[in-house]
Parts: structure tokens; C-alpha cells; sequence
């Protein structure tokens, strides 16, 4: 198994990177309007603190671009889509006291369009918990997003770009129908989160994707607990756990393009198949697992108890 050590300057690349977009929200909307909601108020419904409207839903047909959308504790039974350049955001910031459920699990509960973000909220249910749409550009900040049919967050192919990059922050995404995240093409940031408990495997990303995942959790999940595909993908993990997945803790396919997937300092631990399985899905993809790249040293990862062995030889798959 090739290993060496890259990460200097892929974490600095990443690092500001990741200053400047989680800089970015203050930015876009530190003047921005606010409108009010809350459930269990009575009269006018104005998107004033004084007379809130009665459901986020109305809101958001009164919200332009720039405009926060604060809402009161409660449950709101309804599904939502987010108009570009919205935030809505739990107003106590605790994201157990905000809880936007379907009302019609044949549709997403929430919605994303360009330049838009949820935080401090809880997600249920819906067809998937969270769509995000082609081309938008979001962050999901300390969110809970479970229960859905489907996968819980689910991610339309956009340029791998940071005008079109997905932040997930201090994020619970547990107990959906499959996936909790699948995405498509596109540039991810995932940190501090857990996916856990999915039915079927954590996170899930399409070949060609840029991704960067650290101090995250994708544990207990009933697939693997990462499915990555290599080729065209630049995909970096930093200080992530992968334990106790009824599969593997990452399944990585190849059919033949060259990509680069990498690990540092994280752990495999207690999977019931590998820690990380190699499947060659063409015979040119038996011969590019070279880029999968292993840190070494100070960066080395944990690999303890899973089932079928560490890192498995390159399975043929076709």
C-alpha cells in the first residue's frame, strides 16, 4: 500500500479556504433584514417580533434575498424551500427546540436554493431530509437532520468550486432511510459532525468530487460508514472516525481514472467487513489505487478489530 506524507499543503490550502467561507455569512449578511416566526402566535401576521407570521413557510414568500428568517420554538409541520440568499435560523439557537417536520413525505422537508442556510434547527422526515439543488451554494450549521425516507441530505451535481461549495458544520445527520449524505459532483466541506445510524451507508460521494472531511464521525451505520468513488476525486479526511459500520468503515471503487483519495489520523475501527475495502470495478481501475494515500508518522491512522482485516487487497468487482 503506497503511503507518504502530502498534508502540509493540502491543510494549508484547506484551512484558508475554509476561514474564507466560514468568514463569507458574516459578510453577505451582517445588515441584513430579519423577519420573525412563531407558531403559536395569535392576529396579524406581519414578520415583526411584535406580530410574527404564523408559519415559515409564509415567511419565506415574504422573504427576499438578504433576509434573515428567525423562528420561535416549536414543531412546523410543513415543507419548506428557501429562496436564494435566505437563512433560516432557530432563534434560540438550540437547534432541539426548532423542529420543521413533513407535512408530505413525497417531498423533500427542506429545500436549498443558491446562497442560503439553516442553522440551529432540527430536520424530520420528507422524502430526503435536506435537498440541496443544482448549483447552490449553502451551509448547514449546527443542524439535526433524521428520519427521512430517504437519504438525509441529498446534493445535486454543481462545479467543484467554491461558489457552488456545501459547508456542513457541527451537524447530527442520524437514522434516515439510507444515505445520510449523498451527493453528486460537487465540492464538500464537512466538520465537526456525525453521521450516524443511516440506513444504509454514512456519507456517499460521486466520482469526481472535491471534498474535505475532518474531526467527523460516521459511525454505527448499517452500510459502510464512507463510500467514496476515486476516480476524478480529490478527497482529503482529517481526524475522522469509522466504527462499528455493518459494512465497511470505507468502501473506495475505481474504474480507471486517476484520482486522489487520503487519510490522516483516523480511525477504522470495529467494521464488519474491512476497515477499508479496495474494489476494482474495471480492469484499468485494478491498477489506480495509487492514489489512495495513507498518512505515515505523526499522521498515521488506527486501524483495531474489524472483521475481515485492515485494508482489504484490490477486489475485482466486474
Amino acid at each position: 500500500m503506497p503511503s507518504r506524507d502530502f498534508w502540509f499543503s493540502k491543510e494549508v490550502f484547506a484551512g484558508l479556504a475554509l476561514a474564507a467561507l466560514l468568514a463569507a455569512p458574516v459578510f453577505v449578511f451582517g445588515g441584513s433584514k430579519e423577519i420573525f416566526v412563531d407558531k403559536d402566535a395569535s392576529g396579524a401576521e406581519e414578520g415583526t417580533a411584535a406580530h410574527p407570521y404564523h408559519t415559515i413557510s409564509n415567511a419565506l414568500k415574504n422573504a427576499k434575498s438578504g433576509t434573515k428568517v428567525r423562528v420561535k420554538n416549536g414543531t412546523y409541520k410543513e415543507n419548506i424551500t428557501i429562496p436564494k440568499g435566505v437563512d433560516v435560523v432557530g432563534d434560540n439557537k438550540k437547534r432541539e427546540k426548532v423542529i420543521i417536520e413533513s407535512d408530505n413525505d413525497n417531498k423533500p422537508t427542506v429545500t436549498m436554493k443558491d446562497n442560503t442556510a439553516i442553522k440551529h434547527i432540527t430536520v424530520k422526515g420528507g422524502r430526503h431530509g435536506v435537498r440541496v439543488l443544482e448549483d447552490a451554494q449553502v451551509h448547514i450549521l449546527d443542524a439535526v437532520i433524521k428520519k427521512s425516507d430517504r437519504d438525509g441530505v441529498h446534493i445535486e451535481s454543481a462545479p467543484r468550486d467554491n461558489a457552488h461549495r456545501v459547508l456542513i458544520d457541527e451537524t447530527t445527520i442520524s437514522d434516515n432511510d439510507r444515505a445520510g449524505i449523498f451527493s453528486e459532483k460537487r465540492f464538500i466541506l464537512l466538520i465537526n459532525s456525525s453521521v450516524v445510524s443511516n440506513g444504509s451507508d454514512g456519507i456517499d460521494l460521486a466520482a469526481g468530487t472535491k471534498a474535505w472531511l475532518e474531526d467527523s464521525r460516521f459511525n454505527d451505520n448499517k452500510g459502510s460508514g464512507a463510500k467514496f468513488i476515486l476516480d476524478n476525486s480529490d478527497i482529503w479526511s482529517k481526524k475522522n472516525s469509522f466504527r462499528n459500520n455493518k459494512r465497511e468503515g470505507v468502501e473506495i471503487s475505481a474504474f480507471g481514472a486517476a484520482g486522489n483519495i487520503g487519510f490522516k489520523k483516523a480511525s477504522f475501527v470495529n467494521n464488519d467487513r474491512f476497515g477499508i475495502a479496495r474494489l476494482a470495478r474495471t480492469q484499468a481501475g485494478t491498477k489506480t489505487f495509487g492514489g489512495l494515500v495513507l498518512g505515515t508518522g505523526v499522521n498515521d491512522n488506527r486501524f483495531e478489530n474489524n472483521t475481515l482485516g485492515d485494508i482489504s487487497s484490490v477486489v475485482r468487482g466486474f
